[in-house]
């Protein structure tokens, strides 16, 4: 995840500025996979002590352990969905338990408050992701929240008649990035969790950490029904050069398209 590490670097620089920690720390700091959940433990602790959440945390909810973080320079619009419960990432075992909070349904919601209104009054517009174990920096699962790149939306559109509620063949989507697309029904993602419809990829419960997740909003039958697409890829070597699994690839983080 390229773009954390700068993101990183505001939010804990705002951290050791207000300790008095030197500049020195804080590179080392952000050398640590384990940074982002250092910030989101801080979070978790001023909230549960009532004090007011500053820089680096948006809203920290202790009931559906999620918090909500800045991208402050990844992108104007980019935010993080993050559990507050130690979760690595997308191969942890955890995200598969039937009694965790959904995290996508979570990251949903939040993507419908923070985004701007222009952006949330066309659900298409909206992107999720969850980059795969090769193509992360942290290890602290972590949603990305922003727009939809421009040539995705088309390209999703242009094939809409391929996608069901079944995984599609693969499909080039984006670079050289094959994805494979699933659509499900819906105005929000209550009782669909897309992690445990990964598991309906053949071979994709032998190597989870592979593999990267993105969602957004769907219309379809010339916008009768609406929903989501589900979209999957897999790291590995291709003709054109390696894929890392990085879904946060298909994102625009400062939402320039229209």
């Amino acid at each position: 995840m390229r773009p954390v590490k700068l993101w990183l670097a505001a939010v804990i620089a705002a951290f050791v500025i207000a300790a008095g920690v030197g500049v020195g720390v804080l590179w080392q700091t952000l050398e640590n996979p384990d940074a982002l959940w250092t910030v989101v433990q801080r979070c978790v602790a001023a909230k549960q002590h009532g004090h007011t959440l500053r820089a680096g945390c948006l809203s920290v909810d202790l009931k559906d352990q999620i918090a909500i973080l800045p991208g402050l320079i990844g992108g104007r619009w980019h935010f993080l969905a993050v559990p507050t419960v130690r979760i690595t990432g997308i191969e942890d075992p955890k995200v598969m338990d039937p009694h965790a909070p959904n995290y996508w349904a979570l990251a949903w919601v939040a993507a419908q408050h923070y985004l701007p209104s222009r952006v949330t009054k066309d659900r298409t517009r909206i992107g999720l992701a969850v980059n795969s174990e090769v193509g992360r920096s942290q290890n602290q699962l972590h949603i990305h929240i922003a727009c939809l790149k421009m040539g995705v939306r088309l390209e999703l559109a242009a094939d809409e008649d391929r996608f069901g509620p079944s995984w599609s063949a693969p499909i080039l989507v984006y670079g050289p990035q094959m994805y494979r697309v699933m659509r499900v029904e819906g105005d929000t993602l209550d009782g669909v969790d897309p992690f445990t419809l990964l598991l309906r990829v053949p071979g994709a419960a032998d190597e989870i950490g592979a593999h990267t997740l993105v969602v957004t909003g769907a219309t379809w039958d010339r916008g009768v029904k609406r929903g989501f697409y589900i979209l999957d890829d897999r790291a590995s070597d291709t003709p054109d050069g390696p894929d890392h699994g990085h879904g946060e690839d298909l994102l625009d983080e400062n939402c320039r398209s229209r």
